[in-house]
């Protein structure tokens, strides 16, 4: 099984204005159709968005890709995704929007998935998008989302010992999410299998993969994502462009 994490930037590429020269708009058939063969290209058997897009423009995307779909809304922009060639059984929402959603947990996306992926065999898939930014006043703000991720996680192991944790962190492993997550046992893939954590943009490595105590002997391998078309060479040339900010990751387990 394949299964990987990537922040999509809304589909507009990166940087935008010089993307949009080639797919048009972020929303339209051109669009789809390119990040169709994106996703596609990485080869996972789930794949978690973040930043992603309104339903009909991500329901064409699947389409064309040929897999199934769940979507977590956004209290305020920035809705979350699942792309899987597996059954989807259910889906719940953890961000849900109110008046001041800005200013409560998790006021990006949280959500998740349960997958049927063999008989007899169900995996949670729980993908997350915590507060952006550094300085002590953005940790303050992604550490009661720490806490909600953990308790849904812990719930969600309870029903099945097999839970994919995965998305866009926006913190290094220092942070509260991340101790909390080791705390039950669960095991970062590139920390594991990967050879050690790599930059997903900026030279910070905040898009991460855990996997549970039932699935950590399982983990075979563990990458960032660096190849044409996902980064910008430095110094950049005229019209290039790269299809998001962020770089993807993508883990393997020997499972089911």
């Amino acid at each position: 099984m394949r299964i990987g994490t990537y922040n999509v930037l809304g589909l507009r590429g990166y940087p935008p204005e010089e993307a949009e020269k080639v797919i048009g708009d972020r929303l339209g058939e051109v669009a789809a159709g390119h990040f169709a063969g994106v996703f596609s290209g990485l080869g996972c058997d789930a794949l978690a968005l973040q930043e992603g897009v309104p339903f009909p423009q991500i329901q064409r995307v699947a389409r064309a890709m040929g897999v199934r779909l769940a979507t977590f809304p956004s209290p305020c922009g920035w809705p979350g995704h699942l792309l899987t060639r597996y059954p989807i059984l259910e889906s719940r929402t953890f961000s849900h929007f109110a008046p001041d959603a800005g200013d409560r947990p998790l006021s990006r996306v949280a959500g998740t998935a349960l997958l049927e992926v063999g008989e007899g065999q169900r995996l949670w898939v729980v993908d997350i998008h915590l507060y952006p930014g550094i300085g002590e006043d953005r940790r303050a703000r992604r550490a009661p989302e720490a806490a909600v991720v953990e308790e849904r996680v812990a719930a969600l192991a309870a029903e099945t010992p097999n839970v994919v944790v995965l998305g866009d962190f926006n913190c290094e492993v220092e942070e509260e999410l991340h101790r909390r997550l080791k705390g039950r046992g669960f095991v970062n893939a590139m920390e594991r299998v990967g050879g050690g954590l790599r930059p997903t943009i900026g030279g910070h490595a905040i898009d991460h993969i855990y996997v549970s105590p039932a699935l950590s002997g399982r983990l075979v391998t563990a990458e960032v994502v660096r190849r044409p078309g996902f980064y910008l060479e430095e110094p950049r040339v005229p019209g290039q462009w790269a299809h998001s900010d962020h770089l993807p990751v993508v883990a393997e387990l020997d499972w089911p």
